[in-house]
């Protein structure tokens, strides 16, 4: 019989199984007090008796065929590769897994959290820095300060480890010697250390975190897939820098969906006020009009988290329009979650 972990990692790359459908499954093995190894015990009959929404429907691309068309030996190579490289199979059956994130995206949480670093940081005090890739010195400097603050105050700072704000809150934590977590848009077989980490103490204050399977590479859509997690990681999400929802093309910004995203998870967003900024980004001036934070420092975002109640904001969708956006309140989370 396969072992736990290898079969949650063999259930993650059968063709067209995704998050939902893998949730479906688990669901229905824990009512019929089974174990994920036991799934791949059961031949064709058996697993359509007890999985019928399989294969049709909103789980279509989900064949219980496709169960049986696995390459075993090449998955089971990636999967002790994976295991002598000292990375983590975080399965959402697993302790470990942040309760947080299965709350916050319910059904389209990843069903596994591949995690390379420092693993306690997959359950500390978070708080996400996220803004554009194309930002300016004044943003850098200004992100690499927030970051250093919050860090001195013992949050951890994640953001997604791209270039511009993502690196620049990376940076300004370890060089703080704080901590920080690098939430990923492709596999870990495609983690590159910057250069401008290898300086710092990045090994024992960081950890990676994947919800792709090892081997995928970049794409738009893990991206925007990525700024989901991103946000339900955190207990608030700080935006430097964000262009509008959507540009002159059509294209989303991703900044914007992740503060949109952490709005619909009742988690607190700030926003740099857009008066700090010449010219003001418009997707900063939207968001607090959408009911985001403004703030004008790091100072700023400290004293609220650590004097003041943790607060939801709310979105447009939940107030009649004109009407003044009143944050909930949210008790403060001072400790490990």
């Amino acid at each position: 019989m396969r072992s736990l972990e290898y079969s949650w990692f063999a259930l993650s790359n059968v063709q067209g199984f995704g998050a939902k459908s893998i949730h479906y499954i688990f669901s229905i093995l824990q009512q019929q007090k089974m174990t994920m190894p036991e799934l791949f015990e059961l031949d064709i009959s058996q697993l359509e008796n007890m999985l019928p929404e399989l294969g049709k429907g909103r789980f279509s691309r989900a064949k219980i065929s496709n169960l049986f068309q696995l390459d075993e030996d090449n998955l089971f190579d990636s999967f002790e590769k994976l295991k002598s490289e000292k990375v983590f199979l975080i399965t959402m059956e697993d302790e470990r897994y942040p309760k947080h994130v299965l709350e916050n995206m319910q059904d389209n949480a990843p069903p596994i959290l591949f995690c390379k670093g420092y693993l306690p940081l997959l359950n500390t005090k978070g708080v996400s820095i996220v803004g554009a890739r194309d930002v300016d010195e004044f943003v850098v400097t200004l992100t690499k300060g927030i970051a250093s603050r919050l860090s001195e105050h013992g949050f951890n700072v994640t953001s997604g480890y791209a270039k511009g704000v993502d690196t620049s809150a990376h940076l300004g934590a370890l060089e703080a010697q704080g901590t920080t977590t690098m939430i990923l848009s492709f596999g870990v077989n495609h983690i590159s250390i910057k250069k401008e980490f290898k300086e710092l103490d990045w090994e024992r204050n960081s950890l990676f975190v994947s919800q792709f399977n090892p081997y995928e590479k970049f794409t738009g859509q893990n991206a925007m897939m990525r700024n989901k997690l991103v946000s339900a990681m955190s207990k608030a999400i700080v935006v430097m820098a964000s262009g509008p929802e959507k540009d002159s093309n059509g294209k989303m910004s991703g900044t914007f969906d992740a503060a949109k995203g952490a709005m619909k998870m009742n988690i607190p967003v700030f926003v740099l006020s857009p008066d700090v900024l010449k010219p003001a980004p418009q997707g900063n001036i939207d968001l607090v009009k959408l009911g985001a934070i403004p703030f004008t420092n790091g100072n700023d975002i400290v004293k609220f988290l650590e004097e003041q109640p943790l607060q939801t904001t709310t979105t447009t969708n939940d107030k009649k329009a004109g009407d003044k956006k009143e944050p909930a309140k949210l008790p403060i989370q001072t400790s490990l979650f």
